[in-house]
């Protein structure tokens, strides 16, 4: 009950706040029997822009919510906290670019920004690929190269994973750097104000106008977005490194293990279990463990269709079978 009350004692806070602050009511009545207060705003006149920022900080507001619930004891679904960092990243990104114009300043250095991304991933890559080729030979003390769709399998995982990281933290550490830059170096309306020789006698009574205000509102809006997208980032990190030796070993044995012990003549197995082929008489078996898998290295006697079918017939006549 508690967190019920508490998240609606902060909403309503919230709106009492925005309420007093603003210059007209927050909720104005109308003539519908259902509806009958609407918000006291019109959305016509808004761009792609606006839509971008709403949806950023609804994210934004989402999430710093759900926090607050699971402070107040409310039980907190981690997918619903995961999937509302997709549109806090994208919506930071796509208003970045498209406020500071990034796609035609980087149009005009694409040259040598090209040649470091394909550095990058040329390094990326080796990396990646030294890195599967190691976490499969110390899991399965088999050569890598046994596993060659695993092999490209783990390695692309890594890849993508590292790319989506990095790709994050630098956009939204350059957004960061950036905004704390153009606030240095950006002069106040007031400054602005006192270089105008037609408003200098009466800038105390300036006020901005609408086309400052969306700007200010924007670069407040990225920078929560970027913050934010930061934050969960690294926390990620945390995350990531705790699950993702799993990740590797499901992908590891989906992409390879694609036989069951009783194909090679190994009784006492559960479904659960798989086994690799890595030579004639030798196989890999990866059997179901607390976290992940455990493998060994096994004989293998590859049976025939003909002595799996009559395996399978004898087990049936069992009367314990089912």
């Amino acid at each position: 009950m508690l967190p019920y009350i508490a998240t609606y004692l902060l909403i309503a806070a919230i709106l009492a706040i925005a309420d007093h602050f603003s210059h007209r009511p927050l909720f104005i009545r109308t003539q519908m029997k259902h509806l009958p207060w609407k918000l006291n705003y019109s959305f016509r006149w808004w761009s792609v822009q606006e839509y971008w920022a709403a949806l950023t900080m609804g994210s934004i507001l989402g999430l710093y919510l759900l926090s607050f619930w699971h402070i107040t004891g409310g039980k907190l679904n981690r997918d619903i906290g995961q999937a509302l960092f997709i549109p806090i990243a994208l919506g930071s990104s796509v208003l970045t670019i498209r406020q500071f114009k990034l796609v035609e300043k980087f149009k005009v250095h694409a040259w040598w920004l090209t040649s470091i991304a394909a550095l990058l991933a040329i390094g990326l890559g080796i990396y990646a690929s030294a890195y599967a080729d190691s976490f499969i030979l110390g899991l399965t003390r088999v050569d890598a190269a046994q596993f060659p769709l695993a092999q490209r399998a783990v390695t692309t995982l890594i890849v993508i994973s590292i790319w989506f990281f990095l790709g994050t933290l630098l956009i939204s550490a350059i957004v960061l750097i950036g905004y704390l830059v153009i606030a240095v170096t950006t002069p106040t309306f007031i400054g602005r104000v006192k270089r105008d020789p037609t408003k200098v006698m009466a800038w105390r009574k300036y006020k901005s106008g609408s086309k400052e205000h969306r700007h200010n509102v924007m670069l407040l809006v990225i920078f929560a977005g970027s913050f934010t997208s930061i934050s969960i980032a690294m926390s990620f990190v945390d995350y990531i490194a705790q699950h993702a030796n799993d990740v590797i070993q499901e992908t590891l044995v989906f992409a390879s293990f694609h036989l069951h012990p009783r194909d090679c003549g190994i009784p006492g197995w559960s479904h659960d279990a798989w086994v690799a082929l890595v030579s004639e008489g030798r196989a890999v078996l990866a059997a179901p463990a607390k976290r992940g898998y455990t493998f060994q290295t096994v004989k293998c006697e590859m049976q025939s269709k003909t002595a799996l079918n009559h395996q399978h017939s004898e087990m049936i006549k069992k009367d314990n079978y089912y």
